[in-house]
This record gives structure tokens, sequence and C-alpha cells, in this order.
């Protein structure tokens, strides 16, 4: 794996690619981040993960780490540098299987609406290698289409979860 060189959380905002994608959820700030917080299950809202392992010490919280497998050739190592529950909950990652990136970070905030709704933003920070920095540009609809979808499947996660 090659390895990114970690951010603080505040760099999310000044990366040199940014995708982010918000909605508004029929769940609670805590039903949210519960399910966010829910590392194993998240490959059955977003689609394109196929299953995520937790690694070294195995709590949660900021210095918490997590290997997440994609499309089932790519590994992403991820450490929490945000932690806020049912408010923010984001990570910088630390390496990964696929070539041309100096750094990345994602960042969950949830906004509290009242009457059990939630404005969920996730934003994805990313600094790629001069060479990968023109086609991130050109896969820009595909990676807010990926967020996008994720949002949506999210709410009906939750809501199921309600449900047990």
């Amino acid at each position: 794996m090659g390895t990114l060189k970690p951010q603080p959380p505040e760099w999310i905002h000044e990366a040199p690619f940014i995708a982010s994608e918000t909605r508004d959820l029929y769940a609670s700030p805590a039903e949210v981040f519960t399910a966010l917080a829910d590392h194993e299950n998240w490959p059955k809202w977003f689609t394109n993960i196929d299953r995520i392992e937790r690694f070294g010490d195995e709590s949660d919280g900021v210095g918490s780490k997590r290997r997440v497998h994609i499309n089932k050739r790519v590994a992403i190592d991820e450490e929490f540098n945000v932690w806020e529950p049912n408010e923010r909950w984001g990570f910088t990652i630390l390496s990964a299987t696929i070539g041309g990136l100096n750094s990345m970070n994602e960042l969950v905030t949830i906004e509290d609406l009242g009457d059990d709704r939630s404005r969920v933003t996730y934003t994805m920070g990313i600094d790629a290698k001069m060479l990968v920095a023109p086609l991130l540009k050109l896969g820009r609809k595909g990676v807010q289409k990926n967020l996008a979808n994720a949002l949506e499947n999210l709410g009906p996660y939750v809501a199921a979860q309600r449900g047990r």
C-alpha cells in the first residue's frame, strides 16, 4: 500500500479537489451517527464498499483505524480525526492500494432539523499527484454520484434499523 500524508480535519476545506453532497433524512442525528459508527454495516448503504474491518485498538473515537475494501480491488486505511457524536465524524487516509494520491480526508456533518430529521453533508477532500489530478476533475460526476447514492441509501437503512 502506498502511504499518504495524513491531514488535520480542517484541511478538507482547503483540498485541491472537493466533492460534497447533502441530503435531508428522516432520521435523528443520533440514528445517523450510529449508522456511521457501525463500520461493518457500511456495505449495506454505501454500495461500492465491499467490507470494512477495524484494526489496531478497536475502540471508537479519534485515533481509531479501519481498512475499507472498495469494488473488490482497492483497500484504504483510514484514521479517525473527528468523532463528535451526533454532529461530526471524519477521517484522514493513511494508505491506499491505488496510486496517485497525496492526501485524502472525508468528513460527515449532521445538522439537527428537529422532528427526528437531519441534514447530512458528506465531503471528500483530495490532493492528487500531478498526473492524476486532471483525471480526478474529469471523474467529479462519478465521485458526486457515489456520495449522492450513499446518502440516498442511508435514509432507508436507518429507517430499517429503527424498525428492529
